[in-house]
Formats: C-alpha cells, sequence, structure tokens
C-alpha cells in the first residue's frame, strides 16, 4: 500500500518539475499567441510604433510616370512599402506608397487579392472556383469610399447555349442528334421526326435551364436585363402550327392558346431564323428558364433544328484598371487613406491602411504562407498603364494566376503556457497528497 501512495505522489512530483521548467505546457489559440500590433489605429497615417510588430516589413520599388499631374505634382521612381500584420481578431496591411506624390482622389482605386490556403489558380474560371473558398479580393473607390462597383450602366449581350442533354427532353417524337448540334450552323441539324398522337402527329421538346449555370460567379439576376431566343429551323413539308412555348415562372406550361406565352416559329421548309424576345417575369423564383419547342400537323412530319442558342443582355463589367473582374468577395473591412510623411520618407505621400475580420477569410491560417497582390491607381501609374501593382511581374496585375503572388510565412510565435497551469498543478498535488496522508492517519485510529 505504501508503494502505491509513494509512486502516486512520485508522478505528480515529476510533472510538477516538468512545470516548474517549462518542459510541459498547454497552449491556446488566442490572441496571446500572435504578435501583438493592437496599437494600430486604421487612419491612413502610418507610424512608426504601431506598425513596429508586424509580421512582414516589404520593400518593393516601382518605376512609374513621372508626368506632372494637373496639380503640378509628380509622382518619382523608388521604394515602396507594405506591411502585413495580425492580431487574434485582423489581418493588416498598410500600404506605404512613397512614389505617390498626389493627393488626387479623382478616379482612384486600390485592389488587394490573397490567397489564404495555397490555391494553385490560371485564369478567371479557376480563380473564382476558389473565390470566398481560400481565394479573396477587395477592390476599393477610393473616390466614393465604397467597394468597386463591378457593373456598369451599360448593358451588353452575351451569347449562350445549351451545355449538355440533361437540359431538355422529348416528350413527343424522336430525336436525333445532341446538344452539339443546336449550336452552329455548319454543324448537323437536330432532327425530330413527329408523332402520332390522337389524330394529330406532334413533337415537343420541353427545355429547362438554370441561368446561374451560365454566369456562376456572381448574382446574375441584379444584372440581368433581357433575353432573346434565336431559333433557326424548317419542315420537310408545311406544317399547321409550329411554336414556342414560355412557361409560366411557377414552373406550369400554360395553355397552346396565350398569346402573351405563345409565340409562333417557322413552318415553311426554307431555314429561317426567328428571334423572339424572352421577358424575366418569366423565370422561376430559383431561376429555371422552362420553355417549349411545338409542332402539329394532320401528316407526318420532320423538323431539322439548325440553331438555338441564347442572347442574355447583362450589365457590363466596370474594369478597374486592367482588372475585368474587379469583384469584392471581402464585405467586411475597414480602409482609410491619408497623404503626409511617414516612418520610411518625410516627403507627402500616398499611404493605405486596411483592417480584414479573419472571419472573412476562409482557411486563413495566423502561421501559414499568405499570398498577396497589390495594386490601384491614383495618379500614380507603372510607365505606359493607368494601373500600379506589387506581384511577381510589374506588366499586369495578376490576380488570376497563383503563380504570380508573393507569397509570406505569417509569424505567429509559439504558444504559450496557459497562465497559473503551474500553480494548479501544484496546489492539485499538495491537495492529494493530503487526502491520502489523512486516510492513512483515520486508519491507524
Amino acid at each position: 500500500m505504501k508503494s502505491k501512495i509513494w509512486k502516486i505522489i512520485l508522478v505528480f512530483v515529476i510533472i510538477i518539475n516538468l512545470a516548474l521548467f517549462g518542459v510541459f505546457s498547454i497552449s491556446r489559440n488566442d490572441s496571446t499567441s500572435l504578435p501583438q500590433i493592437s496599437s494600430i489605429g486604421v487612419d491612413g497615417i502610418i507610424t512608426e510604433t504601431e506598425w513596429s510588430n508586424a509580421d512582414w516589413n516589404i520593400s518593393f520599388y516601382l518605376d512609374v510616370n513621372n508626368t506632372a499631374d494637373w496639380n503640378g505634382k509628380i509622382n518619382v521612381d523608388g521604394n515602396n512599402t507594405m506591411y502585413l500584420g495580425q492580431d487574434g481578431s485582423n489581418l493588416y496591411i498598410a500600404l506605404d506608397l512613397w512614389c505617390d506624390r498626389s493627393d488626387n482622389g479623382t478616379g482612384e482605386w486600390v485592389g488587394v487579392w490573397l490567397n489564404t490556403n495555397n490555391r494553385t489558380f490560371i485564369g478567371y474560371t479557376e480563380w473564382m472556383d476558389y473565390l470566398n473558398d481560400g481565394v479573396e479580393s477587395l477592390v476599393h473607390n477610393v473616390e466614393t469610399d465604397q467597394p468597386w462597383d463591378p457593373f456598369t450602366d451599360y448593358v451588353a449581350a452575351y451569347v449562350q447555349y445549351l451545355e449538355d442533354d440533361s437540359a431538355y427532353t422529348s416528350t413527343y417524337g424522336e430525336t436525333e442528334g445532341t446538344w452539339g448540334n443546336f449550336q452552329y450552323p455548319w454543324r448537323d441539324d437536330f432532327n425530330i421526326t413527329s408523332e402520332l398522337v390522337g389524330s394529330d402527329h406532334l413533337y415537343r421538346l420541353d427545355f429547362s435551364i438554370d441561368i446561374d449555370d451560365w454566369f456562376p460567379y456572381f448574382e446574375v439576376f441584379d444584372v440581368l436585363q433581357g433575353m432573346e431566343v434565336w431559333v433557326a429551323t424548317k419542315s420537310n413539308i408545311t406544317i399547321d402550327n409550329h411554336d414556342i412555348i414560355f412557361w409560366n415562372n411557377d414552373g406550369s406550361m400554360p395553355p397552346i392558346t396565350d398569346s402573351n406565352q405563345v409565340k409562333p416559329l417557322n413552318t415553311g421548309t426554307s431555314y429561317q431564323t426567328d428571334i423572339i424576345f424572352y421577358g424575366m417575369g418569366n423565370l422561376t423564383a430559383d431561376h429555371i428558364f422552362k420553355f417549349s419547342l411545338f409542332g402539329n400537323h394532320t401528316n407526318p412530319f420532320m423538323i431539322n433544328l439548325d440553331i438555338l442558342n441564347f442572347r442574355v443582355f447583362l450589365n457590363e463589367n466596370n474594369w478597374a484598371g486592367p482588372v475585368g473582374a474587379p469583384l469584392s468577395s471581402i464585405k467586411n473591412y475597414q480602409i482609410e487613406w491619408g497623404f503626409g510623411p511617414s516612418p520610411g520618407n518625410s516627403t507627402d505621400h500616398r499611404m493605405f491602411e486596411i483592417s480584414i475580420p479573419k472571419s472573412e477569410l476562409e482557411h486563413y491560417k495566423s502561421n501559414k504562407e499568405l499570398g498577396i497582390v497589390v495594386g490601384g491607381y491614383g495618379t500614380m501609374a507603372i510607365t505606359g498603364t493607368n494601373w500600379w501593382c506589387f506581384a511577381k511581374i510589374d506588366y499586369a496585375i495578376p490576380y488570376l494566376e497563383s503563380s504570380q503572388y508573393n507569397y509570406y510565412e505569417m509569424k505567429a510565435i509559439p504558444s504559450k503556457a496557459i497562465p497559473g497551469f503551474n500553480t494548479i498543478l501544484i496546489l492539485a498535488t499538495i491537495g492529494l497528497i493530503s487526502i491520502v496522508l489523512v486516510k492513512k492517519k483515520l486508519k491507524k485510529i
């Protein structure tokens, strides 16, 4: 019995010693385990003390246009500084643009693009696939002090096609061909042979298209202004009726007599392209576009469907310099800018300070690698362009190419022991020993 008691005591004595000499600790994942820059005031004025504990202080050179602006200010070639820092809640970015000697905010914008999860991508589609999932963007309009509006008031037409055979079904008639035959006139036609239903010969193709699949990377419905359906057909004989039927927005098919929803198509034996405007009020609540092609005649017939495509009218992209997709996945952020001296340069120049909550950054880790591209425009611009950029290349703003981001290992320091943990161990051990000794004394009594 004595041997067992002393073994227990020995174990706790060892734990106490390990704790006292720092060999054993329990860590916690909070702001105390990160470099502290809580003194940062996001006011657009960079001071030495607030950024002294930043994870990174990076100098970068810009060769800029040295033509005087309307106010006689001349931007200069030279070094600039980017600061990266963090605390338990936020990622901080500061841009100390020594080269930018103008305080003219007309047309000015600034952008930050982040790769928070070491994503690999090249091109718009791959970048958009990861947006809000390891890739983030922030484009801010300095002139209006708002996130950059990614769309203009100008409306442009985009041609869209069926993307697979699941978009249609044949209710009546026998089909020959696939979705690819709808796209271009030089391909073989998509053919439909009528089917006898009652006393008439009919064909009917039903279509169901999710327009969000055409534009999966933004809320298309917010900028969708209208749509046209282009249908090129002919028949082997002149038929009695040939129509396109737009289904109701509740997903139901209207009667064939509804002239608002049913529009005539070519009934003759020569190719004709019919262009029919589609009212967006016919879309279902979940943006499904449903319609049918329908024909009937007293005798058997065959329809040759040469073209079926769609002109979608959307607000045009509002380019920010060379950035064709100036989207901001980061919605909650703080940004301020100033003009004056900084610790690195006593001449008045442009500065930015940005704070982004880590909750906005999917997959961000405080001690992992962070990829970043920054760029923008004020009056400062790289020679021959209307923008400036800091990335691995300086002849573009390569936000769509992960290999051109700059990468920095964020410097979360090793976690510390929980304060008071050693004291807790000591008190617990003393208590246990006391209990053992009291029980032993009681047994003797």
